[in-house]
């Protein structure tokens, strides 16, 4: 579409978010007046809420128009100013000393008009950036600037400051007024941004600035050098600028891209080599499209005495480097993969690759590993860092209580009492690790002194790390601490995690870094419990404003589980297990206490699912029962079908009900059989009755059809008839008795616990999604069932497009790892993507309970619908990577861009 022609249509689109929320803000505005002037205990201000009240009620249509014409009037001015160089002053521009009296009321409106517009702006802040760059990309812009959006949230703010003017209000009530219409309209803000960037991505404008490159001469200082030098330098320099331009590059990490600006470093040093890692891994974590490098480096200067002296060691005093490890000729990618791989190489090799010896050791050869014989499963843990081992074995819960014992099936290499260095569990606790739980102890902030001057959250190794490093004894513990310090210095500015969040993750530093001293299998192992509940945390932030506006109640959950751990001197990975499964239940337990069509629903399904084993587990009983008798086609399916529904829906409610109906199984049987003795038909005389009885009682609960029940009753006189006139002649040798086929039946009858075989044919009928469907529909639940519109929708499964580049099957330990209630998914239903948030996955990984946005009721989908939707690529996991994964790729990236940046 043509530039100007999607610029109109986008303002279109705008428009009508914006008037749509309008209109949702009012009648929510005039409530919480209501509830605010009955919570009020002044008068004068119940007076005043009760009055703004009363206007919003008989002027409220007005004021919708009112708003819209104030808006359209801001957006012609807006679009008049984007990237031009005229400005409008504000209050805010002028002098302060000459204000008047009249100025100053002014100069407060326009301060609250600010800071509204800055609620406004946190509760977009994603959705408002990648509009920023949208809107820079539609005006072939290479400057991100907010003011340079005429759809930016100062708009919101001046409108309804605007619109409240015409009323000829009093300031108070006008205030009262700004103030509520503001709070209420608040929640609709990254709606309406959003709404805007879906309109332009549907034509093809991503939120992705193109890489340019761009010669600019730097400045030279001195005026020392003969004029043909300084010429020669300054052309150098040119060169070397352009050079680490055109190094830039845009990397995708965890779903969301990083530019990574490749600077020309010097190398002269490790500690210059350090401080460049660590500066891009802070870089990528915090947007270097937002902040620039210089930002990066000043959160740095204050941790500048982490580093010792810039003189570079002599090569002697290599080993005891604090920058030891980054000291070689190997790229320093090379060496971190080797590390996160949990290569096979020995100690020695990698402190060879340092380009030092490895020094304490103590003579041991030969890379210790774990011993337990669990492989890792390439479909699940494909194009990752880590590698799954002990801690995630297939089949078995990731984070399984029984498979967290660290302490046990690691192999021992060497003498007794050395301790491993990698790939495993420490067999006795190393000096260094004693030290870090002293820190742990002693120096762990309390949450509100976790942010630093800048209002960013400290890094609490880096800031020890000089103390750290003159406790190391070798080149693995120096390299484990420098690791942690870069991971967590991506995680502490990840900015798709909530900074409250990221405070309480910052207070575990210390004892990461201790379980990483004493079990490296944390940074080489994805299913290690202290990752996993890292990661845990991190997908719950972005569908959190979903599931608790406010955010107190999971904050104050993470707040007591960052407590317990640091509390408990174990020294075990088990507790990481259980705090693990604890926010897993008090997610799904908040998940169902947010939304009543949520928790019934989920209720619903999981007593339609009961039914669903109770019938799989009936109807296994009575197969096993009629196995090797000769029974008419039309009575065995009658049996196998209808009756096992009409049993299974007796057992809900009573079971002494539902023991007659299984009694009428071999009591039917025995009456078809042909009767010789008079005994036996004077029986069968007496029997027919209750038989009838009961299987009209049946029949009539399970609502069969009239023409069938009438079909199965001429079907039983014509039954009864021939066997009553059977003759010696017609009859088998061996004629079973009644007893003797009640014996026969017993087990079907008494209704023992179901066996693991009959629980398989349980998944495989839930799978199959034909009785659990019926029964959702028995129950009259508003439920969407995504089953059944993606199977009009995709292709026959006979026909299914095979798993795409770097997809993996969705494998019960994956589902296990990523499928948990909370985390946010984005759908595309009927060509639109929308938002979702799964709230509750079957115990028996089965279905899944979804909730999407613009939805009223939930949405249900199989695990094996869910995988060919993934296969077609119409869901996806918003958070595309987990937070320590991402850390993982982060560092990794940086390390190969500056390999890449020093070897030109």
């Amino acid at each position: 579409m043509d530039p100007n022609g999607l610029l109109a249509t986008t303002r279109a689109e705008f428009m009508r978010a914006f008037v749509a929320a309008v209109e949702k803000t009012l009648p929510r505005s005039i409530e919480e007046l209501f509830s605010k002037a009955d919570a009020s205990y002044s008068s004068s201000e119940q007076s005043r809420y009760l009055n703004a009240r009363t206007l919003l009620q008989d002027k409220g249509e007005f004021l919708v128009q009112q708003m819209a014409h104030s808006m359209e009037h801001l957006l012609n001015r807006s679009f008049q100013t984007t990237y031009n160089t005229f400005r409008p002053s504000s209050a805010l521009a002028a002098n302060a000393d000459s204000l008047s009296l009249i100025d100053s009321s002014a100069f407060e409106d326009e301060l609250r008009i600010n800071d509204i517009t800055k609620r406004f702006r946190s509760e977009a802040e994603e959705q408002l950036r990648d509009l920023n760059i949208r809107v820079a990309l539609l005006f072939e812009q290479d400057t991100i600037k907010e003011r340079e959006n005429p759809f930016r949230p100062y708009l919101f703010s001046r409108c309804i400051a605007s619109a409240l003017e015409n009323f000829g209000l009093t300031a108070e009530l006008s205030a009262v007024l700004l103030e509520q219409l503001a709070s209420s309209f608040a929640s609709f803000v990254a709606g309406i941004y959003k709404d805007v960037n879906t309109h332009l991505a549907q034509h093809g404008l991503a939120a992705q600035l193109q890489f340019k490159i761009k010669k600019s001469p730097t400045s030279v200082v001195g005026d020392t050098l003969p004029e043909e030098a300084l010429a020669e330098e300054r052309e150098e320099q040119v060169f070397q600028n352009s050079r680490a331009r055109m190094d830039a590059a845009n990397y995708d990490i965890g779903g969301k891209s990083y530019n990574v600006d490749a600077r020309a470093v010097s190398t002269d040093t490790p500690k210059r080599r350090m401080e460049q890692l660590f500066a891009s891994v802070r870089g990528m974590a915090s947007g270097v499209s937002r902040r620039n490098s210089e930002m990066a480096t000043s959160t740095s200067a204050q941790q500048s005495a982490a580093y010792p002296s810039s003189q570079e060691p002599s090569p002697e005093d290599m080993s005891q480097s604090k920058f030891g490890w980054l000291s070689g000729g190997q790229a320093v990618g090379s060496v971190l993969r080797k590390f996160f791989s949990n290569d096979v190489a020995s100690p020695e090799d990698r402190a060879a690759a340092a380009g030092f010896r490895h020094s304490g050791m103590n003579g041991m050869s030969g890379m210790p590993h774990m011993s337990g014989g669990h492989e890792p499963d390439a479909s699940v843990y494909a194009n990752t860092a880590g590698q799954a081992g002990d801690y995630a074995s297939a089949g078995n819960p990731a984070h399984s209580a029984n498979q967290t014992q660290t302490g046990q099936g690691v192999s021992q290499h060497g003498q007794a009492g050395h301790s491993q260095t990698h790939g495993g569990m420490s067999a006795n606790g190393s000096p260094l690790a004693q030290s870090v739980q002293g820190m742990q102890r002693a120096q762990t902030p309390l949450t509100t002194e976790m942010l630093d001057g800048h209002g960013e959250v400290r890094n609490l190794i880096l800031e020890q790390r000089s103390a750290l490093n003159e406790m190391t004894k070798d080149v693995d513990e120096q390299m484990t601490i420098d690791i942690v310090a870069m991971l967590f210095e991506f995680i502490l500015r990840d900015n798709q995690v909530p900074a409250e969040i990221r405070a309480q993750l910052g207070r575990l530093q210390f004892l990461v870094l201790k379980v990483a001293l004493r079990d490296t299998s944390l940074l080489t192992q994805k299913g290690h419990p202290a990752r996993m509940l890292v990661n845990r945390i991190g997908s719950i932030s972005l569908g959190l404003k979903q599931l608790d506006p406010t955010g107190v109640h999971i904050t104050a959950e993470i707040c007591r589980i960052v407590e317990a751990l640091l509390q408990d001197d174990s020294e075990s990975v088990v507790l990481f297990a259980k705090m693990l499964d604890e926010f897993d239940a008090f997610i799904a337990k908040e998940l169902r206490a947010s939304d009543k069509n949520i928790e019934r629903t989920i209720d619903a399904v999981e007593q339609v699912q009961n039914r669903t084993l109770r019938f799989a587990h009936t109807a296994a009983q009575l197969a096993e029962a009629l196995l090797g008798l000769t029974i008419d086609s039309y009575l065995k399916e009658f049996l196998e079908n209808t009756w096992v529904h009409a049993i299974e829906q007796a057992e809900r409610k009573d079971v002494k009900r539902a023991r007659r109906y299984r009694l009428l199984v071999p009591d039917l049987l025995w009456s078809i059989i042909p009767k010789l003795k008079e005994d036996d038909k004077t029986q069968l005389f007496a029997l027919l009755p209750i038989i009838l009885n009961t299987l009209r009682e049946g029949l009539a609960l399970v609502k069969w059809d009239p023409v069938a029940q009438q079909k199965l009753l001429n079907w039983l006189v014509d039954a009864h008839t021939s066997v009553l006139r059977a003759s010696h002649s017609q009859t088998l040798t061996h004629v079973p008795t009644l007893s003797a086929i009640h014996e026969h039946f017993t087990n079907f009858v008494n209704n023992p616990e179901a066996t693991e075989q009959e629980t398989n044919e349980y998944k495989d009928l839930a799978k199959n999604q034909k009785y659990l469907d019926q029964a959702i529909k028995d129950l009259d639940l508003k439920v969407q069932m995504l089953d059944q519109v993606f199977d009009q929708e995709l292709p026959h499964e006979s026909k299914d497009i095979l798993l795409r580049e770097n997809q993996v099957e969705l494998t019960p330990a994956l589902i296990q790892e990523r499928l948990r209630s909370g985390i946010a998914l984005e759908i595309n239903l009927g060509g639109k993507p929308s938002q979702g948030r799964l709230n509750w996955v079957n115990p028996n990984l089965s279905n899944l309970v979804l909730s999407l946005e613009g939805q009223d009721e939930p949405s249900m989908v199989s695990i094996r619908m869910f995988q060919r939707m993934m296969n077609h690529g119409r869901v996806r996991f918003m958070e595309k990577e987990p937070l320590f994964e991402r850390a993982v790729q982060s560092l990794l990236v940086s390390a190969d861009q500056m390999d890449k940046t020093l070897s030109v």
